[in-house]
């Protein structure tokens, strides 16, 4: 067949227009292909296998993504990671406690403005319980995003508390005290051989026990630093000449000291966990972690964990958070292919879902905690999420060993409770204006 000149024009243009099309397609889903690669590195202290199955999950939206996680040992993972990054070898990817930004800010990049359409301090504050917000947030910015969210919860021993004749576990610290007697077994000495409860003792014998000074504080409506972050205020007088911090610490000394009506422990009963663990403490205070170990050591103890007991006047509930966050390195080549990982694992079901299952932890969100507020193995912690509470720690390891400290000293009896918690309120100050 002939074709015209017109009509060999026409055609050329069509093949042409054809292969244009053909390279334009391959070239862009080649460039688009190349785009979704992404090779990035995280340390943790979680074991391996956790990363690697949320970096499996996070390859089902599409992004063909090789994770280079290192797990650390708790112990030695803040001074690696500080090293690391002082050397430039930093991971693009790495964990913080809730408690934590203040020392790693000026090592994290916050979400970057790209991401910002999709999530933002809005998303934050409507997605996560008030503590995160609190905790991975500065001004506009987000730092972290959080893997879970653990509280303080109260741990008792179903069995002691049926032979004392107590029905139910304490709702209200007036509850508590009452039961304290009940509980309490004293030698003819006055020697405490079976503790009420593992309460008023420093962390020579109680892991947790600056914490539970701090949320006693915070439940008792201690204002704890200044409205810039720069003093501490838990020493200070509140209204009608009170001092709702002090009342608080005075209210957990009491259950060391022998001279109380509610005096069932000392820090010579040695570890709080393995007290209980013992069967010879009927409550203690913890998180999450400690029920895997009660259940391997003990598999056979008969307990329960309850909401942590509140005051009983109080209309807002509060209480006390521990929990790890994933943050980005400012160092890192990739902050947003870093920061959408993130997102994933955090905000997306299915990779709270891979979280849960590999480390039996409870993720953060609203949406997840909604879906298990009725859970036997979730359901206390998850409401009790809604109402914790942090404050601004400017370095928590120094803080929690100065508490430590007031709480040793007035035990010791080497000063009052007055005293000691003037000086610690003077210390945590020197602690933030360092920042």
């Amino acid at each position: 067949m002939k074709f015209t000149q017109k009509q060999g024009i026409i055609l050329f243009g069509a093949v042409l227009f054809v292969v244009v099309i053909g390279f334009a397609f391959y070239f862009g889903t080649r460039s688009s292909s190349q785009a979704q690669k992404v090779t990035l590195t995280a340390w943790g202290t979680d074991p391996k296998n956790v990363f690697d199955d949320m970096a499996s999950a996070y390859k089902t939206s599409g992004v063909d993504l090789t994770l280079n996680y290192t797990q650390v040992p708790a112990a030695d993972y803040q001074n690696k990671l500080l090293n690391a990054f002082a050397a430039g070898t930093g991971p693009d990817i790495f964990e913080i406690g809730n408690r934590e930004l203040p020392k790693w800010q000026s090592i994290v990049a916050p979400i970057p403005a790209a991401l910002s359409s999709s999530f933002n301090i809005t998303s934050l504050q409507n997605d996560f319980p008030t503590a995160v917000s609190q905790d991975f947030a500065s001004g506009n910015q987000i730092y972290a995003l959080p893997l879970d969210l653990d509280t303080l919860a109260l741990f008792y021993n179903k069995d002691l508390f049926d032979t004392a004749g107590i029905v139910y576990p304490p709702k209200t610290w007036d509850d508590f005290q009452a039961d304290i007697s009940k509980l309490r077994v004293l030698n003819q000495q006055g020697q405490v051989t079976q503790a009420a409860a593992a309460l008023g003792g420093s962390e020579a014998s109680i892991a947790n026990a600056p914490d539970l000074v701090f949320l006693l504080m915070l439940q008792n409506g201690a204002r704890m630093t200044d409205s810039n972050g720069s003093t501490a205020t838990f020493n200070s007088g509140g209204q009608n000449g009170s001092n709702p911090g002090l009342a608080a610490f005075n209210f957990y000394l009491q259950f060391a000291n022998s001279a109380s009506p509610y005096y069932t422990w000392n820090d010579g009963m040695g570890d709080a966990v393995q007290n209980f663990i013992a069967g010879k403490t009927a409550m203690m205070f913890d998180y999450p972690a400690a029920i895997s170990e009660i259940k391997q050591k003990a598999p056979f103890l008969n307990f329960g964990v309850a909401a942590i007991p509140q005051p009983a006047s109080t209309t807002v509930q509060v209480n006390y958070p521990k929990y790890k966050g994933l943050a980005v390195a400012r160092q890192s080549s990739q902050i947003t292919a870093a920061w959408q990982f993130i997102l994933y694992v955090t905000t997306n079901a299915n990779g709270e879902d891979v979280y849960a299952k590999d480390t039996g932890d409870l993720p953060a969100s609203r949406s997840y905690i909604a879906a298990n507020l009725n859970d036997p193995s979730y359901g206390v912690f998850a409401s009790q999420a809604l109402t914790a509470r942090s404050w601004y720690e400017a370095d928590d390891a120094q803080i929690d060993a100065i508490m430590n400290t007031a709480i040793q000293n007035v035990l010791n009896g080497s000063t009052d409770s007055t005293h000691a918690l003037g000086v610690a309120q003077d210390a945590v100050t020197a602690v933030m204006q360092k920042r």
